[in-house]
């Protein structure tokens, strides 16, 4: 009799452990930088099509450009990018690069969003910065780090973005936040000429708080996986217009409680040629 309680009690234990378990669950992304588009290149054009092919294969949640998605700040490089765009299947956003749009001698940030909205449903509400949800746990933060009025090497988050971001976190204390910019605040190399500007502020915020899983962006043309002090990764990703070609695939293994220690979620970054 003892020995089937034992029994008894063993499996409610287990059936109660295995209610309360946290499964693993995954998201993967595709990360684009620094494509460099140049109206009427038809090379450009080829690989373009090339990378929706293979995003096609890879089926991810989203796909993110990160910035200087076009080489010259003119209309009809932009408005032809948003075509050749318009093959890819999956979501997919955009955000701003020093190259892609300015007002002295380019073309306005307003005039440039309004064409990505007209071809990006995604985009409908011409925001500068913005943010999304790929799924029920993460949120995911766009920032434009560049300058409005002249283009230059060198990002800078504006508090106003900074404050924003911060309501969000607030906002959403038991999500995984992450965050896309051009340029990054953790760099692959050290290069002052593309730095980031005045970060005390920004730095501060992702010091406070621990939900902040990681920070994309491009700029160096140099693909990068760091982890600063508190945990946070950055990820540098390579020039899609640089041979040969290629994107980077983002996988996140986690859990349902990895809000709480983000550090310890599992990242795995794949380089991808077209």
């Amino acid at each position: 009799m003892l020995k089937k309680i034992s029994i008894f009690l063993f499996f409610i234990s287990a059936l109660i452990n295995f209610q309360n378990a946290s499964f693993a669950e995954e998201i993967q992304f595709a990360q684009v930088s620094d494509i460099h588009y140049i109206l009427q290149d038809e090379q450009m054009d080829k690989y373009l099509y090339f990378l929706s092919l293979s995003l096609q294969k890879q089926h991810p949640s989203f796909v993110i450009f990160l910035g200087d998605n076009v080489d010259k700040s003119k209309d009809t490089n932009v408005i032809s990018l948003m075509r050749a765009l318009h093959a890819i299947h999956s979501d997919y956003y955009l955000v701003l690069g020093d190259k892609d749009a300015y007002s002295f001698g380019g073309l306005e940030k307003e005039i440039y969003l309004d064409i990505v909205s007209t071809f990006n449903s995604n985009q409908k509400n011409n925001e500068k910065y913005y943010y999304f949800k790929p799924n029920k746990d993460f949120i995911c933060v766009v920032l434009d780090d560049t300058s409005d009025f002249a283009p230059s090497t060198h990002g800078e988050v504006p508090d106003e973005q900074i404050a924003w971001l911060e309501n969000l976190l607030i906002k959403y204390p038991k999500k995984m936040f992450i965050i896309f910019e051009h340029s990054p605040l953790l760099p692959p190399r050290v290069e002052y000429k593309m730095s980031m500007l005045n970060t005390e502020n920004y730095q501060n915020l992702i010091k406070k708080y621990k939900n902040i899983l990681l920070i994309s962006s491009g700029h160096y043309h140099q693909e990068a996986v760091l982890t600063d002090d508190n945990g946070v990764r950055h990820i540098s990703a390579p020039a899609f217009k640089d041979i040969p070609h290629s994107y980077q695939m983002i996988k996140i293994i986690y859990d349902e409680n990895s809000y709480k220690s983000p550090d310890k979620v599992e990242i795995i970054v794949t380089k991808v040629k077209v």
